[in-house]
């Protein structure tokens, strides 16, 4: 108890605590950069586009809806009238049904009766050494009549019946590729690993979205994009990477996307939400397969985000030195460090949750430090994972 009441200030700090301190606040100052430009980049564009700051189109041109399905009955019953029943003054919906053995094709013929501009086509059975998704969607783009396609997936849900329109209204003179947005539905009793595979999700998207935003797209997602059909065909569909049964969505819009033809679209109206029975082996799913394509993407987004995560073991680590230390010989330094790294982990909160909300994602606090600390070696793991399943990537098998 003396010794604690008898606590150490002084601002006579020793060398190697002046440079550790120094390289403590440059460090927070980067950390406090990249919050900010990059992390935060998906919050400031939802405010420039309430505040009517982004121009949009009013002539709407007429669209191809691709819808890819693969044993979806159920999610065709649910979804595909919201996609039909789009307020929009012309599209036609192709749903692309790849090779199921459910239902799918007798609601498909029942759906065609109701609605005019709904077709669907197939992908042969017993197509080997082909990327089913690659075929499935090269065969509903030959499909199209309108230059402008936009691609979904028979599990995902529009929040209403105006993601079309905003979703096209971003087709201004120059613009080719939309990229937008999907969250994975919440359902009321998640597991305890849905709130881990939130946060990851919420990181990936961020990720391509803030690059997308700073004039440097990468990637987009199937289930919620859109280009120009003219691209697919100056660069040859899918050729490039035909060994791979992915990269139809983040490999081809790495080969298209350039600093001034692509948008982002992540308003409210503008979002899809996706279904699935088990989220979290679905986020396992997705995160192999886009893991495993990753290599491919010619961008310095990966660089970037991994010098970022550098960072933040730097901080952790000179913080709890610093606090050590500070306990030990001198408590301004403890107080110091403390200030920086509460000040810090107060602004991660904040822009984390206020972009979580806009993306339609739990709002963690506490548990951020814990998941952002466990994320590398979750990684890790995936990445062993991948290596041993990589085979299973490629069409030769």
């Amino acid at each position: 108890l003396s010794h604690v009441m008898d606590l150490n200030f002084s601002w006579d700090f020793s060398t190697p605590e002046i440079y550790c301190l120094g390289i403590l606040i440059l460090i927070w100052i980067i950390e406090i950069i990249y919050q900010f430009y990059l992390f935060n980049r998906p919050f400031h564009f939802y405010q420039k586009e309430k505040n009517g700051k982004i121009e949009y189109t009013h002539q709407y041109p007429a669209v191809s809806v691709i819808v890819y399905a693969q044993n979806d009955a159920e999610n065709l019953v649910k979804y595909m009238p919201k996609i039909l029943n789009q307020a929009y003054p012309e599209f036609e919906v192709i749903v692309v049904n790849d090779d199921s053995t459910d239902d799918s094709k007798d609601i498909l013929s029942v759906l065609e009766t109701q609605y005019k501009n709904l077709y669907h086509t197939y992908v042969p059975e017993g197509s080997r050494n082909l990327s089913h998704k690659k075929l499935a969607l090269t065969l509903g783009i030959k499909a199209a009549r309108y230059d402008i396609v936009v691609f979904t997936n028979a599990n995902c849900d529009p929040r209403n019946n105006e993601w079309l329109a905003t979703i096209a209204r971003n087709f201004v003179p120059g613009i080719d590729i939309v990229l937008g947005y999907t969250a994975i539905e919440r359902k009321e009793k998640e597991k305890l690993s849905f709130w881990y595979c939130s946060y990851d999700q919420l990181l990936f998207s961020i990720r391509y979205l803030s690059f997308a935003l700073i004039n440097r797209p990468y990637m987009g997602v199937s289930s919620n994009m859109a280009y120009r059909k003219e691209l697919f065909f100056k660069n040859k569909g899918f050729s490039k990477f035909l060994h791979l049964h992915y990269g139809d969505d983040d490999l081809f819009i790495n080969e298209i996307a350039n600093r001034t033809n692509t948008r982002v679209e992540i308003s409210e109206a503008g979002q899809m939400t996706a279904t699935y029975q088990d989220n979290y082996e679905a986020w396992k799913e997705l995160k192999l397969q886009y893991d495993f394509t990753s290599k491919y993407l010619h961008t310095t987004a990966k660089s970037i985000f991994g010098i970022a995560k550098f960072f933040d073991y730097a901080f952790d680590i000179l913080f709890v030195c610093l606090w050590v230390e500070g306990i030990i010989h001198n408590w301004t330094t403890a107080v110091l460090a403390s200030i920086l790294a509460l000040s810090l982990f107060s602004i991660k909160v904040i822009v984390y949750r206020r972009v979580a909300k806009i993306l339609r994602k739990p709002r963690l606090f506490f548990s951020l430090p814990f998941f952002s600390f466990i994320q590398p070696c979750i990684n890790l793991y995936f990445k062993v994972i991948g290596s041993v399943t990589r085979k299973k990537n490629f069409t030769w098998r």
